[in-house]
């Protein structure tokens, strides 16, 4: 056997993503039988309406380990936990099956391809200038789903790969939710939490969010120029790559004003719920209804019969198959830790290390703390919930302030959420995009680096400044 073969059969690969994840799912069930369970006292906030903990309550309690059979009865329960996630990618799916069978929106790729000719790559900061608007609201951040078919598509034409597809939309977005001074489900929450005027601090929040989108900019246009300089530079290591999404291909498809039409529908539908989600409390649901009629709609001024606009609802809903039932594995892990008990457990002890170092170091530890915890609530206004009324109080002890507690939080939160296999959100958006979990790590994680660096800085200069 050559020395070559020998270093191929002995190079590590992740295993496939949904066997990635009952691994997870086994090894937390293990940690039930390992660590103490524990938990705090909680009471209800009125504030916020969320069970908080006591801080300074903690106590041991009876193990309350997770066998073998439970581990894996937690997929069901993981299936039904995340379910209104797990729909809204089937409705949506179908749904922009059938705006896209329209060709409204390649043509208009088609039109700004060929109006920017050799600039074509421009379209990626605009997009992800217009997404992270959105992301920095609080608008739309699960709901990215909707905009990921689009990205595909758009990154199909120009010749691009899934990768960049996902990634302009995803990013984009994500850069305004890290960096977000405003947003109402983690930055106010946990503001509320820890006593401070909400939305104060939102300036220097600000310059952080520029600076991660910028970045994310940056780091997306080199690699897109590479992916289209040559296409098996891909991080998916092919240049024959699997799409969701289907075009015309080698086509220059029309754009006439029937497609005006539809685009335009889609940018005031699109209005409706960003007015609904600021003022009306819209939430998915509302979109998931906003998304089907303005698809029966613009099958309509298509010319879709409605056998056909059935037809390709069904085939949306088939290519989600894949990334809805990923959300359902990746819940189940924080459900078995959450039976098991030990989620309280873990933040005790990670917490007592505080009160014995300086505050930079503790304010760069709480920012990896957030970073490594978020894998087992993988929920922002969740992990809000139960880590601020345990970090809030020990920063007056450690003179550490609040506002700087409160960016750790939300830093670490928030980075996290692009590789953690425990998000169903993440893994919905990178299965729906057919982009395999390794293949994203090896795309993503340069710039988790240069993102955890910002977030690092972040913190460090708004404990020099007394933010």
């Amino acid at each position: 056997m050559s020395v070559e073969t020998m270093k191929k059969k002995k190079r590590f690969k992740l295993p496939g993503t949904y066997v990635l994840l009952i691994y997870i799912i086994l090894i937390a069930a293990v940690l039930t039988y390992i660590l103490p369970a524990g938990t705090y006292d909680t009471y209800l906030d009125e504030a916020t309406g969320k069970t908080l903990v006591t801080a300074g309550t903690f106590h041991f309690i009876e193990r309350t380990p997770v066998n073998f059979f439970d581990a894996i009865m937690a997929i069901t329960a993981g299936l039904t936990k995340g379910s209104s996630i797990i729909f809204s990618v089937f409705l949506l799916s179908g749904a922009f099956s059938v705006i896209n069978a329209t060709g409204s929106i390649e043509a208009v790729v088609d039109s700004m391809a060929a109006k920017l000719q050799e600039r074509v790559l421009l379209l990626i900061p605009v997009i992800m200038a217009l997404m992270s608007v959105l992301g920095y609201l609080g608008i739309v951040v699960n709901q990215t789903i909707v905009f990921i078919p689009i990205g595909l598509v758009i990154a199909r034409k120009l010749k691009l790969d899934p990768i960049v597809g996902l990634s302009m939309m995803y990013l984009a977005t994500y850069s305004g939710f890290i960096g977000s001074g405003m947003d109402p489900f983690t930055v106010v929450v946990a503001q509320t939490i820890a006593g401070v005027p909400l939305l104060s601090g939102i300036a220097y929040r600000t310059i952080v969010f520029l600076l991660l989108l910028v970045s994310a900019i940056l780091y997306l246009m080199r690699y897109a120029k590479k992916v289209m300089k040559d296409p098996s530079l891909s991080a998916l290591g092919t240049a024959d790559y699997d799409w969701a999404v289907e075009i015309h291909e080698g086509n220059k498809t029309e754009f006439n004003f029937r497609h005006k039409v539809i685009l335009a529908l889609i940018f005031i539908f699109l209005g409706i719920y960003i007015y609904g989600a600021l003022n009306l409390g819209f939430g998915i649901a509302h979109l998931n209804t906003i998304f089907i009629i303005l698809a029966i709609v613009s099958g309509v001024i298509g010319k879709m019969s409605p056998e056909d606009m059935s037809k390709e609802f069904v085939d949306g809903c088939k290519m989600a198959v894949f990334s809805a039932i990923l959300i359902g594995f990746a819940t189940a892990i924080s459900v078995v830790l959450t039976q098991g008990n030990v989620i309280y457990t873990i933040i005790y002890y990670c917490s007592l290390p505080l009160s014995h170092i300086s505050t930079m170091f503790s304010a760069v530890f709480m920012f990896f703390f957030n970073l490594i915890f978020n894998l087992f609530v993988p929920s922002g206004s969740g992990q809000a919930a139960v880590v601020m009324p345990i970090l809030a109080p020990l920063g007056d002890v450690i003179g550490l302030s609040k506002q700087v507690i409160i960016s750790a939080y939300k830093y670490g939160d928030g980075v996290s959420n692009l590789i953690i296999p425990t998000s169903g959100t993440l893994m919905g958006f990178i299965g729906l995009a057919k982009v395999p979990y390794d293949k994203w790590l090896k795309f993503i994680m340069p710039l988790i680096g240069i993102w955890v660096g910002i977030s690092m800085l972040a913190v460090i200069i708004g404990v020099i400044i007394g933010f």
